[in-house]
């Protein structure tokens, strides 16, 4: 049950610890033991700067076997695609 587990003072921690950290394996210096423990999220912050605006590479191909005719009749998605755009009106349907 809950009573019969001991305490740890990394119980609220938001990582798993793998091996128990705080109880050092035979034959392992401190060292070792200190690297086992996770590092902390806040470490992990978000790289801004990064250029956005280049994700749009044309590629007829591509395009045509994504979103093309064919493709959109060979599944049950694209015929729902196909009548949701003529019950609107669309003049064209797909590519």
């Amino acid at each position: 049950g809950a009573g019969s587990r001991s305490f740890s003072p990394l119980r609220g921690f938001p990582f798993p610890l793998l091996p128990n950290a705080l109880e050092p394996l035979a034959g392992t210096s401190n060292a070792a033991v200190l690297c086992r423990v996770p590092v902390p999220a806040w470490n992990f912050r978000q790289i801004r700067g990064k250029s956005r605006g280049n994700e749009y590479q044309p590629n007829n191909w591509k395009r045509k076997k994504t979103h093309g005719w064919i493709k959109r009749i060979s599944t049950p998605g694209g015929i729902a695609v196909i009548l949701r755009r003529m019950l609107k009106g669309r003049k064209s349907l797909s590519h």
